[in-house]
């Protein structure tokens, strides 16, 4: 479809290609951003959705505007419930049920309010669709999430994928959903600051690549081949786990994931709670 590819929507795809999914007569669709990874079958998490459920993504760890209460006022709508977490849209799944929903998605992302929005909450399409989802609107949708650190990994900042989630994949097992949301390892240079840089080099969506070597033509695994010093090591004392592979990095994300806790808690800037204006004021008046 022309609209596609619209200057105004090719960022901001996602609603228009659900619902033409949708037309189609697929009882459920689900989008998955490009740069995801799954590491085994993800049919459990489809399983048991009533119709009237949609499924997303948990972001991970952010020390300040985290939530959807911020987002639901920062597009003008009234609170009606805070989700807890930040909707990250790598994954949404839905069905016909939720075409009012894909329609105030589409006609918020077209409208000037979307350009000049608070840019603390509003950045991307993610950010109105988890705004919507705590709105008056649409507050009784039911809403699934994959949970950050145990369903899905998002391989951008290191307290994205903490040591206690790492360790903790010992217990309940491997995220089935790993999301290079940073850096983009396969586009860099073999040998360039990016590629060697310790991040790339422990980043766990690069090495579940590793497993899919022999799926790739010979002269584009560079890339999950060329293994620093570091880790290698860690490649032979973990072979069979991914996570713990990049523990280091997560060792260094919990640490600043505290840090910046403790920092919120002396300055008593708390992450957002229901009600609670954007600049941190007094809580605003709930229906």
């Amino acid at each position: 479809h022309r609209d596609l590819w619209a200057e105004d929507t090719f960022w901001n795809i996602k609603p228009y290609l659900l619902e033409q999914m949708l037309a189609r007569g697929i009882p459920r669709i689900t989008w998955l951003d490009a740069d995801l990874m799954l590491t085994s079958d993800p049919s459990a998490y489809f399983a048991t959705l009533q119709d009237d459920t949609i499924l997303v993504a948990q972001e991970g760890f952010r020390s300040r505007n985290a939530g959807t209460g911020g987002r639901t006022l920062s597009i003008g709508r009234t609170i009606a419930r805070e989700l807890g977490y930040t909707v990250n849209s790598c994954v949404v799944s839905v069905t016909a049920r939720h075409q009012p929903l894909l329609d105030r998605w589409k006609a918020f992302l077209r409208s000037d309010l979307y350009q000049t929005a608070d840019k603390r909450f509003i950045v991307g399409d993610q950010d109105v669709l988890g705004g919507l989802l705590g709105s008056d609107e649409f507050g009784q949708v039911p809403v699934a999430a994959l949970q950050t650190g145990r369903d899905i990994a998002h391989d951008m900042l290191p307290g994205d994928f903490g040591a206690f989630q790492r360790i903790a994949t010992l217990r309940h097992g491997e995220p089935r959903f790993v999301h290079a949301q940073g850096r983009k390892t396969w586009r860099y240079a073999i040998g360039s600051a990016d590629a060697t840089a310790l991040q790339s080099q422990l980043s766990l969506h690069r090495h579940w690549a590793k497993t899919h070597r022999t799926d790739l033509p010979a002269d584009q695994t560079a890339w999950i081949t060329q293994d620093g010093a570091l880790s290698r090591i860690l490649l032979r004392l973990f072979p069979n786990s991914p996570s713990l592979r990049g523990l280091p990095i997560g060792l260094i994300g919990s640490a600043l994931n505290l840090a910046y806790i403790l920092r919120n808690l002396l300055r008593r800037n708390p992450t957002f709670r229901v009600g609670q204006t954007p600049d941190g004021g007094s809580p605003a008046a709930l229906p």
